[in-house]
């Protein structure tokens, strides 16, 4: 599988680039936005590819309104 991080065609600034975290081997992210478009944080890496693509693909939005705008897998 390849490389994945999807982020709804907007540029991580540098703030956002800093929580990118490379070279981890156990699992994969998923990039949180708040409510307001804002950069939340990643999620721990817990879940396997086929979850995050899931989440990410079917718009997944959480009880505080904020939602799965991406994700990265450092295995993939």
């Amino acid at each position: 599988m390849k490389k994945q991080f999807l982020n709804l065609g907007k540029a991580l600034n540098k703030a956002e680039q800093k929580q990118i975290f490379g070279g981890v081997s156990d699992g994969c992210r998923i990039a949180v936005r708040n409510s307001d478009g804002s950069f939340a944080h990643w999620s721990t890496p817990v879940y396997f590819y086929e979850e995050v693509e899931g989440d990410y693909a079917s718009g997944t939005v959480y009880s505080d309104g904020s939602y799965a705008s991406g994700y990265s897998c450092a295995s993939c």
